[in-house]
């Protein structure tokens, strides 16, 4: 059995790795944690044109890999700790469909992911949950 785990680094994204670690623990499944960053010319747009090559963006750009990965890994942590093989990876693009794509490409049997991710969103899900739930072909455990 392999489980998909997906962080944004949220303490709801954590506590969602926990309460799938004691399902993989059950079900003597291996997991990947993925966290999806924004692709660079998301990263361009906020900035403008001008800054497009700039040290600002540069260094931007370089920061939300930095993040993205020390997400991943802090995920991955979790599942360490469980006695779960695991396996970290990073993505860039939009989060919902970065989330689809690995979840396709790398056969599992099922998706671990928070409802919400950002603090203070009054709705049950989150947009990506949402778009996540509604285009997977595989069972979404929401937590």
């Amino acid at each position: 059995m392999k489980i998909l785990f997906c962080t944004g680094g949220s303490e709801k994204s954590e506590n969602a790795i926990w309460t799938g670690a004691s399902l993989a623990t059950k079900l003597g499944a291996e997991g990947t944690v993925l966290s999806v960053g924004p692709p660079p010319d998301m990263i361009y747009k906020m900035f403008g044109a001008e800054f497009r090559k700039s040290e600002v963006t540069i260094d931007t750009d370089r920061a939300v890999a930095k993040n993205t990965s020390k997400y991943a890994e802090s995920g991955a942590k979790i599942l360490k700790k469980a006695g779960i093989p695991v396996v970290s990876k990073t993505a860039r693009g939009e989060i919902a469909d970065e989330i689809l794509r690995e979840a396709e490409s790398g056969n599992y049997d099922f998706i671990v992911m928070s409802a919400k991710g950002k603090p203070g969103d009054r709705r049950l899900l989150g947009s990506n949950t949402r778009k996540v739930l509604a285009k997977a072909k595989i069972p979404v455990y929401v937590v």
